[in-house]
């Protein structure tokens, strides 16, 4: 598992840094995705999530759930055209335990609708630079002393 600047980032998992996503395979053709201890970070506590129902088509760029930090709520979108396939029922009613579990507490199952665009999914290595990019962004030196940006100032990220 590689560290960065004390978020973990397990090299076994898919990245899209842009977003602040995570990756894995769940079988066939299909995607279990999750947030970043970075994206967590970033979005201050996360409280709820509420994703669109089963079934539901999300274009690349558009969302597939919202998400609620305190008094900020942000869409969460897919990099790639896909179906939402199922839902984490962990996560309901509270979406807190992404707080304390980020590679636990995935949000979503997506099947993507078509071929996913080379450098849509990043390995860790090949993530790492735009990753460090975003933290030097947010002035993120560490993840201990972090404070979550105001959401009005920046929210181009999410």
């Amino acid at each position: 598992m590689a560290l960065l600047r004390g978020c973990d980032f397990p090299d076994a998992l898919l990245y899209h840094p842009d977003s602040h996503l995570w990756f894995v395979p769940a079988g066939d053709s299909l995607y279990r995705v999750g947030v970043t201890q970075l994206g967590i970070a970033l979005s201050g506590e996360i409280l709820l999530f509420t994703p669109k129902p089963v079934g539901a088509h999300c274009d690349a760029g558009r969302s597939f759930g919202l998400l609620e930090a305190g008094k900020t709520v942000f869409p969460v979108k897919t990099p790639f055209a896909a179906r939402l396939i199922e839902a984490n029922p962990a996560l309901d009613p509270s979406a807190r335990r992404m707080n304390r579990e980020p590679f636990g507490a995935w949000l979503v199952v997506l099947q993507p609708s078509g071929e996913i665009p080379p450098g849509v999914l990043l390995p860790w290595p090949e993530a790492r630079p735009e990753i460090e990019k975003i933290m030097d962004r947010y002035a993120f030196r560490d993840l201990a002393d972090f404070s979550a940006p105001l959401f009005h100032e920046d929210n181009r990220d999410f």
